[in-house]
């Protein structure tokens, strides 16, 4: 009779699979920056707020993707022997 359980070797791969790829994504933002306490010297609330903005504009970026290709040109892409047919919903 063949066993259910897959073998432990495969579990363990598929793990450390999981463990790679959230360990890609811990870098992928910068940490919030700290901060500074009450009586800070204006250099440090200057570097606060470069820090700041610079966290604040990687968060809020813009993101290119496959949503900025308009439907006429991904329907070229799709189907470029098909190029007289008019684009449309189907």
């Amino acid at each position: 009779m063949v066993s259910g359980r897959r073998p432990w070797a495969a579990e363990v791969t598929v793990l450390l699979g999981l463990l790679a790829c959230l360990g890609a994504m811990v870098g992928v933002y910068s940490a919030k920056p700290e901060p500074p306490g009450e009586g800070a010297s204006p250099e440090e609330l200057s570097r606060y707020y470069t820090l700041l903005r610079h966290y604040l504009n990687q968060l809020t970026r813009q993101r290119y993707g496959k949503r900025d290709i308009p439907e006429a040109l991904l329907s070229k892409l799709l189907y470029p022997e098909d190029s007289e047919r008019p684009v449309g919903s189907r």
